[in-house]
């Protein structure tokens, strides 16, 4: 018997290697791992590459089914793309100041759901988990 310790699949706590099942959020365990209805069955692997690559357009949100953020992150991006040309074409430099703040927006908000999709604990448009894949 393995000691030590895991987290949850489902809510990402910390937990006994050994629990059969999560003491937070009850969910049942088999080594670490949560029901299979619980699970998406979107690729870990693909959203993390996705949102490490194309984070900042929104791609990773389209793939798991998260549609409303995809077309917020999108907005984001082409807000920013907008108002920098427009900033560059006009010798006032308030459209670059908004420019920058939509980028900003836009990468912390990718930062973030970088970090959640890293750690195991994004869910897709279903509201199942992202799960980290084991073995």
């Amino acid at each position: 018997m393995q000691h030590g310790w895991s987290f949850c699949v489902r809510c990402g706590e910390k937990i006994a290697f050994s629990a059969p099942k999560c003491p937070h959020c009850g969910s049942v365990t088999a080594r670490g791992q949560a029901a299979p209805e619980n699970i998406s069955s979107k690729s870990y692997g693909t959203a993390v590459a996705l949102c490490g690559v194309f984070g900042i357009v929104g791609v990773h949100h389209f793939y798991i089914g998260n549609i409303v953020h995809g077309f917020i992150d999108f907005g984001l991006f082409a807000a920013t793309v907008f108002f920098y040309l427009a900033g560059a074409a006009s010798a006032d430099g308030g459209f670059l100041a908004i420019a920058g703040l939509c980028f900003l927006a836009d990468v912390v908000h990718t930062i973030f759901v970088f970090f959640r999709l890293i750690v195991g604990k994004q869910h897709d448009g279903a509201g199942r988990l992202i799960a980290i894949p084991s073995g």
